[in-house]
């Protein structure tokens, strides 16, 4: 079994180093390269201080948000002691954990940083996705070994295909972003903690409890971290413990949590210097994003502006239902109804079950940001793939041998979902809504992230430009500035070259349209689409058209 874990993993790292130039750059991505360059700088910095500040000049441009800290000057930065503890030193070079933009912890893009190590020639964009792609390349194999220890092959195929041939965790295991190593976090943290509280007290087990407690630990901090949800992943644990009333389950926990902290606290710089505001800071700029940032989705055909307004108490058992392959959901709730089924002979079950209904229930809650279809509990998803494997086994307890047919049909739904929705995975939608097109007329969000803006579009823009003019987006996150920088956009950018704008470009996220974005879809040609499957995602149109429907809705 360890073996074919160490091969599982393996051939999931070839698979997503194979597709990741397929992946156009996500929204979220640049704002990462942003600020690992800093931490780059930082990092260089402690190296040789007063070299670094005899040169030290602040970039002229940079991808991530210009809010916040200023650059400090050179005398602030010629020696260690300034750079550990200097807080206002510490706030530019560590845009992590603050007000927002900057809310999210360090953890992911530290992750990011692997690639400095281990690639250092490759472009800013394949370093940065490195780490998340290593991370969760290991946790396929982890989990491949977890799952198949207990229940055997087939539901160790089941587990691990669901874990990477899901489109969605497919898509966000490639990108430089917090969304994709908090969910492996989470589920290493549920594999941890399964493995301390099964260990029996004699024979050494004490000493094993320890060990996987303290790995527990450590990966409770790294999720701590990396985004504020992850500081809520001790209380399905908590929860799990006083159901079944288990010491070991509360030694476990509580030695995890502390280690956690100690390790949340490591990752953080800027937190050395200030203990207690620093973490206050943080909580109090994650929990009232209602009053900071508000973004607007579609969702079954109505826009809500979130978080200010709550999308349906039942939207993630939708979004759920309408972005998972039908296999691979089926095995899931087969999973679930063998953990309520069976609570009291595989107690560890509902440990998996409860933790997916608790991500399901933490992104259901009012005034909770709903934006970005899954992205936002997506570790709800690996949960789901930790219960599809014990779900392979109740269905062979209730069809034999044919639930290999079962397991196999649903790893080939995966892998052709996959095939198929390159290079956008995160526009899949499963056959029971229709897929994509189905989705679609049902009102969902076709696409969200910037990432339906292939190489072809670009070499269309880069091609169809005329010298001199510019090119103007919807929205504007530094992805642009990233892709001007690597040649793959035009040198000129609307609004901030000069020149005047030749073309207009928007994704087919009907909650963020203009009120010109629905003219020229209902009345004008385009210039250039990307599509799939039939569905619009990325339009190009003239900008003297754009101008024209900006002038019919008076702006």
């Amino acid at each position: 079994m360890f073996i074919a874990s160490l091969l599982v993993g393996a051939a999931t790292l070839v698979l997503m180093l194979a597709t990741e130039p397929r992946l156009a750059i996500a929204w979220d991505e640049s704002y990462s390269l942003g600020r690992e360059a800093r931490l780059r700088l930082w990092f260089q910095a402690l190296r040789d201080p007063t070299a670094f500040a005899a040169s030290w000049k602040p970039p002229v441009e940079e991808l991530v948000q210009q809010e916040g800290a200023p650059p400090p000057p050179a005398s602030r930065v010629d020696s260690r002691w300034k750079l550990l503890t200097d807080p206002d030193v510490l706030a530019w070079f560590w845009p992590f954990a603050r007000e927002e933009p900057h809310g999210h912890p360090p953890f992911y893009a530290l992750l990011g940083l692997i690639g400095d190590v281990l690639t250092p020639g490759r472009s800013d964009l394949a370093r940065g996705r490195l780490g998340p792609i290593l991370l969760f390349s290991f946790c396929a194999g982890a989990l491949f070994h977890f799952v198949g220890r207990r229940w055997g092959w087939w539901a160790a195929a089941a587990s691990a295909g669901a874990w990477v041939l899901h489109p969605q965790m497919f898509g966000y295991g490639h990108y430089a972003t917090y969304d994709g190593p908090l969910t492996c976090v989470w589920l290493l943290a549920v594999m941890a903690f399964a493995k301390a509280v099964e260990q029996e007290p004699a024979a050494g087990g004490r000493r094993a409890e320890l060990l996987w407690a303290v790995v527990l630990g450590a990966v409770l901090g790294c999720a701590m971290a990396n985004k504020l949800t992850g500081w809520f992943l001790p209380l399905p644990f908590l929860v799990w413990a006083v159901i079944y009333r288990s010491g070991q389950a509360f030694r476990t926990l509580a030695f995890g949590v502390c280690i956690g902290l100690a390790v949340a606290y490591l990752l953080q710089p800027p937190w050395w210097s200030e203990p207690i505001a620093g973490p206050l800071r943080f909580f109090r700029s994650n929990l009232t994003r209602d009053q900071t940032i508000r973004i607007e989705v579609q969702f079954l055909g109505t826009i809500y502006q979130t978080p200010k307004e709550s999308l349906p108490w039942f939207n993630t058992i939708v979004l759920t239902a309408f972005t998972t392959p039908v296999g691979f959901l089926l095995l899931a709730l087969a999973g679930a109804w063998r953990a309520v089924a069976r609570w009291k002979v595989e107690p560890i079950l509902l440990l998996f079950l409860g933790h997916w209904l608790f991500l399901l229930a933490l992104r259901a809650m009012p005034h909770v940001p709903g934006h970005d279809g899954v992205r936002l509990f997506l570790p709800a998803f690996g949960m789901l793939a930790l219960l599809a494997g014990p779900g392979a086994e109740q269905i062979r307890a209730w069809f034999g041998r044919f639930s290999r047919w079962i397991v196999g049909a649903s790893l080939l739904e995966g892998a052709l979902s996959v095939a198929v929705m390159l290079p956008v995975p995160l526009s899949y939608y499963s056959p029971l809504v229709g897929g994509l097109p189905g989705a679609s007329k049902l009102g969902m969000e076709p696409t969200y992230y910037w990432d339906a803006l292939d190489a072809d579009a670009l070499a269309w823009l880069r091609e169809k430009t005329d010298q001199g003019r510019t090119i103007r987006f919807s929205t504007f996150p530094t992805s642009w500035l990233y892709l001007r920088r690597t040649g793959d956009l035009p040198q000129k950018l609307a609004p901030i070259d000069p020149g005047q704008p030749q073309w207009y470009v928007f994704q087919n996220r009907p909650g963020a349209m203009h009120p010109w974005d629905r003219i020229l879809i209902s009345r004008t040609q385009p210039a250039y689409v990307v599509t799939k499957l039939g569905v619009p995602l990325v339009w190009v149109y003239p900008y003297e058209a754009v101008e024209q429907a900006m002038r019919e809705v008076g702006r």
